[in-house]
Order: structure tokens, then sequence, then C-alpha cells
């Protein structure tokens, strides 16, 4: 969250003059330190599902700000260090906490930010007792309306139940059930079939946990597959080359360049389906891969079924060397944590001179111009030397940043795809930068 987001949101609770469920104010940092860890575990598991607050220098009768001081004061890697060194978690889940700093008043005040996560309950396999009252192994902690569970005492049967349901993604419609499912990939299962959902051949999973959800593989006009690749030059050299520019920067591009995409990925709820995409099939069938939804704004977002059935693929259906590709794939297309923030980043880039608009006309400007200019994409020379390219293969394995255009020089849109590759690794870059100047 910005920070004029963030203080906004503050003061607003402050003037309600109350707290609630998920947020609590504190005069100063806790006394001790099982107070502190009582406090975000009550936090992590609130009913209330989502970011909370413990927001300290706030007085919590009088809701004066007072601002923190105080050798007690703690910052954000303290408390990250100490969830980590305290008894262990149950499943070795530990609540995501951030520590942000406001000033009101020409005061500062400490937020702790407790992120909303399914992994609920939060709860400890041993008793932690550092200090003062100990809190419980086993012991199920929350908060309902403004009041903690007590360290003595343990949520009740509903609201426990509540929690583990969110954990098992009960709590949601099938859409997010499904997204929640996809970011278990261990639990699902394969299983070979024929003439499930058409007359195609498919190949099935099911999710274990929940059989109602299955991915398919539909092997559409599969007969004709043979004539799409039996030219080994069809994707190098003419065709396809600016719409899959993303592919170019796989090294086994140059010697591997079989393509095709007539086949499709499905998921399904019972008979219902949430989500369909054709795939991108190289590497002689070794990666298959979901392809961004728009080749002129390539990115994906984490918590879209797009890129939670890229992940699927990669670990489901590509061999073990397909995750350089997917590596080497991502240096190029940038991945957003949700939606809010593709927008926020989009128009901060914008302010500075980018934007899709711009970038078709090729009318960058001022930083974003100066940025494209100095990313650096290097073209592949070695076509003629098969031996080179596991030796520029290990390269780009141990150099991260490092982009190659394997893109044939004889395809005729050769400079657009070199282009494409630049703008892409420059967002990933800028993306990166941008994030860590957040912090």
């Amino acid at each position: 969250m910005e920070y004029d987001d963030l203080k906004n949101e503050i003061l607003e609770l402050i003037e309600r003059h109350t707290e609630g469920e998920y947020w609590d104010f504190k005069q100063q940092w806790h006394s001790n330190n099982v107070d502190l860890i009582h406090d975000i575990i009550c936090m992590a598991n609130s009913l209330a599902n989502r970011d909370c607050y413990i927001i300290i220098g706030v007085e919590d009768e009088t809701y004066n700000v007072l601002g923190v001081s105080g050798e007690k004061r703690k910052n954000q890697q303290n408390v990250i260090n100490l969830l980590q060194q305290k008894p262990s978690w149950a499943g070795g889940y530990v609540p995501e906490v951030y520590v942000k700093t406001i000033s009101i008043e020409d005061k500062e005040i400490d937020i702790v930010v407790i992120k909303q996560s399914d992994n609920t309950p939060f709860y400890l396999l041993e008793d932690y007792k550092k200090e003062g009252q100990p809190i419980f192994k086993g012991a199920i902690y929350t908060r309902k309306g403004d009041t903690n569970t007590p360290k003595t005492e343990t949520a009740d049967l509903y609201d426990t139940e509540l929690l583990w349901k969110r954990r098992f993604g009960l709590l949601y419609n099938p859409s997010q059930r499904a997204k929640f499912y996809l970011r278990d990939l261990d639990n699902w299962e394969l299983v070979e079939s024929e003439d499930i959902k058409s007359d195609e051949e498919h190949t099935l999973f099911y999710y274990k946990l929940d059989p109602d959800y299955t991915i398919y593989l539909a092997y559409e006009n599969r007969n004709n597959t043979d004539d799409l690749i039996k030219n080994p030059n069809v994707f190098s050299k003419n065709n396809m080359g600016v719409l899959c520019f993303y592919l170019f920067a796989f090294c086994n591009m140059s010697y591997h360049p079989h393509f095709f995409d007539n086949n499709k990925i499905v998921l399904y709820y019972k008979n219902i389906l949430l989500f369909s995409s054709n795939v991108e099939c190289i590497d002689e069938g070794r990666t298959i891969m979901v392809p961004p939804e728009l080749w002129n704004d390539a990115y994906y977002i984490k918590d879209d079924f797009r890129y939670l059935i890229l992940e699927f693929s990669f670990r489901h259906l590509c061999t073990v060397y397909s995750s350089e590709a997917k590596e080497m794939f991502l240096r190029v297309i940038p991945i957003y944590d949700n939606e809010e923030e593709y927008n926020v980043f989009t128009v901060y880039v914008k302010s500075n001179g980018f934007s899709r608009e711009r970038f078709f006309e090729n009318k960058m400007e001022r930083i974003a111009l100066e940025r494209l200019n100095n990313t650096k994409i290097f073209d592949y020379k070695y076509y003629n030397d098969p031996k080179m390219i596991e030796r520029v293969s290990a390269y780009l394995v141990n150099n991260k940043g490092v982009v190659v255009n394997f893109c044939n020089p004889q395809n005729k849109e050769y400079n657009e795809i070199t282009r494409y590759l630049r703008t892409g690794k420059m967002l990933v870059d800028w993306l990166d930068e941008w994030r860590n100047n957040k912090k």
C-alpha cells in the first residue's frame, strides 16, 4: 500500500474513536515479546479476512496521537526475526508482517501490518513463555469484534471452523476456490483419458482434495500436428515472429524451432468452464507455454488464472529442462502481484514517458526512452556452431539479468522482435526497482 493511502486509512480509523475487527491501538510498543506475538496471531486469525493493523503511538481510550519512542521500539526486521525465532509454527506457516511508519501531527506512528492469508489458523506447536503469561501450544487465538482471545483460552468451535474453512478454500465461490487449489500444485493427480469432454484426446488432471475441479490438455486436430511442425524453420524464419517475441528469449529456439499452438488447456468445476487458453508448444514439445493474453502488452498477474495455469503447466506438463525456458521468458514478461499493482505501475511509467499507446508509434520519452536505450539485448551469432548453444545456455543460467535474442536473423520481423524483447526487459527491471524503492 502506498504511504498516502495507508496514512489516510489510519487517520480514518483514528477518527472513528473505537477499535475494531481489523485494527487495534497501542500507546507504545509492547513491553514484552509474548504480548506482541499474541496480538499478531490474533490479527492473523482475524475473522475480518483482510489486512489488519496494530497502530502504535495512539492512546486507546482518548485516541490522542502520542507518537512512538523508547528502547522497546521495533522495526520490520526486528519483528520478522522475532516471529521466525520463537517456537515452531504449525505447518511452518508464519504470519506475514510489515512495519510501516507514518507522520501525523508531526509525530511518528508505527503500524504493524499483518497481511491477509488463507493459511489460517496460525498457532504454535510449543508453549512460548519468555516473559509474562505464556502463549500455549495448540491454542487458536483470534480477534472477534474489538477483542482478542485471551492467552488462557482458545477460539470457540464456530470461529475455529471458519478459520479451517478459509485454509481449505471452502469459504469462496468456485472461481476463488479454483485459484486456491491451483496454488496447491502437489495435490493434482494425472489420469490418462480419452473422450471425456469431447471427441478429442485429452490429458486429464483432477484435484485430489476436491475432484470436481479438473484440468484438461486437449489435443485438438491432433492428426494435423505433424503438418504444423514438419518444417524445422516454420517458427524461426518468417512466421509467428513478433506475436511470440518472448519465446525468442529461450536458447533452444535456435535448434529446436518446432512450434504449434493448436492445443488447449481448460479448467472445469464440474461441467462449468472456468478458464480456457491455447498453449504454445516449443522445444520439440518439451515446453508448453500458457501465453500472456496480449502480445502487445505481455504481462501476468499472480492471482489471475492465466498465471496460475502457467505455473501448473510448467510443473505438470513440461520436462525438467523447461524450467530454464520459463526463467528466460520471465526476464522479458513482467509479473504483477495483483491488478492494483499493474494499474499503479502503468500510471507511474506513463508519467515517466512510457505508454502502450506511444509504444506502437515508437515515441517513448524522457526517463522511459533513456531506460530503453540503456537496456541491453544481445544477439545470437553462433548459428553455424551448434556446440555454442550449451555454452551460451550455461552462461544465461548463471547470469539472471541477461537476455539474448535467439531469433534467426533471416526472420523478417527480427528488428521488431528485438524491440519487444528490449521493452519487456526494461519493464521487468523497472518494476523490480520500483518495488524496492517503495519498501
